[in-house]
């Protein structure tokens, strides 16, 4: 049986009571410290692993010109011709090296995706790039939802301090709105994901202090997020074709995108619609019962 991570354990509880401390006593700042400290390790252990993986990855592979070094270290690329360059590089060595080359692929959007670093945009477009559009979709797809759990795992290890410190107030609507859709919790993180309610990163780090199961979490991912990753996927298929970033979201690619959004959302509809009978219904006979 799966065991949900709970924020009403002790470190979650006792974030919460300090953070909602008007005065900080000294047993609770040196809580906060041994907490920060804590996570502090955890996460640089986690970053080493990764560090460990690329450098065993690129012993694998022949040594990176200075010409196509220059290209990686302006990752995440914020112009066109960067975007370019960067697939250019990339097609370059997965012709020689295709599955060293894949495998950093994943490891590189996970990593960014667990530590909430910019540029995950960028890699959705390579994908598109280096596999075409469906095959990107489907890759950038699981890349998205593992890397969101992974983000969900580490502030529930070692995240409860970071988290209640940066968002109290927002942190305790979000868990109000999630008590409330206890039946239909994959739409509600469905919708999240396709409406700009709330923030990825917020959605990815706060939900395990709010009681958000794993589950629901990761098959709302995977569905929310379709719409733009299918999106930056396709427009990467066709970088050729562009003359500025502005033409990433042309007419064409939006209207897709909207399609792809509500066929993501008609679960969502449907489910509240066959609802409504028996909403309506309860609320019928709650009313009847206080009339009596």
């Amino acid at each position: 049986m799966h065991e949900t991570p709970n924020a009403s354990g002790s470190d979650g509880v006792v974030a919460a009571e300090m953070f909602n401390t008007p005065v900080l006593a000294p047993a609770c700042v040196k809580q906060i410290w041994r907490q920060a400290r804590r996570s502090l390790t955890f996460g640089l252990l986690v970053a080493s692993g990764f560090a460990f993986c690329f450098w065993a990855l690129a012993t694998q592979m022949s040594r990176l010109p200075a010409s196509d070094l220059s290209a990686l270290k302006a990752f995440p690329p914020r112009t066109l011709p960067d975007i370019i360059a960067l697939r250019d590089v990339v097609k370059q060595y997965a012709a020689s090296f295709p599955v060293q080359v894949t495998i950093g692929y994943c490891m590189a959007y996970i990593f960014m995706q667990t530590f909430a670093v910019p540029g995950t945009l960028s890699l959705s477009l390579l994908s598109g790039a280096l596999y075409g559009t469906l095959p990107g979709l489907l890759l950038v797809s699981v890349l998205s939802t593992v890397g969101a759990t992974a983000c969900y795992g580490m502030s529930w290890a070692c995240g409860k301090a970071l988290v209640y410190a940066l968002w109290p107030d927002k942190l305790g609507h979000f868990g109000a709105e999630v008590r409330k859709q206890q039946g239909s919790l994959i739409s509600y993180v469905i919708l999240l994901r396709v409406t700009p309610v709330l923030p990825n990163t917020f959605i990815n780090v706060a939900s395990p202090m709010v009681d958000l199961p794993v589950p629901p979490f990761m098959l709302g991912t995977l569905i929310g997020c379709l719409p733009n990753n299918f999106v930056a996927v396709s427009a990467g298929s066709r970088l050729g074709e562009l003359v500025s970033l502005r033409d990433l979201y042309d007419s064409r690619l939006l209207l897709l995108g909207l399609a792809v959004s509500f066929m993501a959302l008609l679960p969502v509809v449907l489910k509240n619609m066959n609802a409504l009978p028996q909403t309506a219904e309860a609320e019928a006979k709650t009313l009847k019962r206080k009339q009596q």
